[in-house]
């Protein structure tokens, strides 16, 4: 289907989870443009939570406050499954104490650490490039 289009038109498509401090998704995707000529179009979906609902999210801790006053349990953890974590997160803090290298560190607000590039280069990927507020750099 592609065998006419060049490689710099076929941009991956792209689903963003915005975590805070602007909660939202966006998908970015190609589009096949009507007509009879095989041409794509970048199409974008935004949701806002803030532009949506016109109010600001609460945060994370007055909502967990809030049920732990009305006695709403639902996002609180049982005992059990907080001890099954632990027990697989142990060991890997024990071989990391016991291992000489320490893991990579790198700046705050920064991109990560050089070896999360070489992870995802590896599979001939990469990471999308952020300004230091956390927002995609424009290409």
């Amino acid at each position: 289907m592609f065998h006419e289009v060049s490689h710099a038109e076929l941009v991956p498509n792209d689903l963003i989870l915005r975590i805070q401090p602007e909660e939202g998704v966006s998908l970015r995707l190609n589009a096949k443009v009507p007509g009879q000529q095989f041409r794509l179009g970048d199409v974008n979906m935004e949701f806002k939570y803030g532009d949506y609902f016109q109010v600001q999210p609460r945060t994370g801790y007055e909502t967990l406050l809030y049920d732990c006053m009305t006695g709403d349990a639902t996002q609180f953890q049982r005992a059990d499954t907080i001890e099954a974590g632990w027990r697989i997160v142990q060991p890997v803090l024990d071989n990391w104490a016991t291992k000489k290298g320490a893991l990579p560190e790198y700046p705050a607000g920064s991109s990560g650490p050089r070896e999360a590039n070489t992870l995802m280069e590896r599979d001939g990927r990469q990471w999308r490039s952020l300004d230091s507020n956390g927002t995609e750099k424009a290409s």
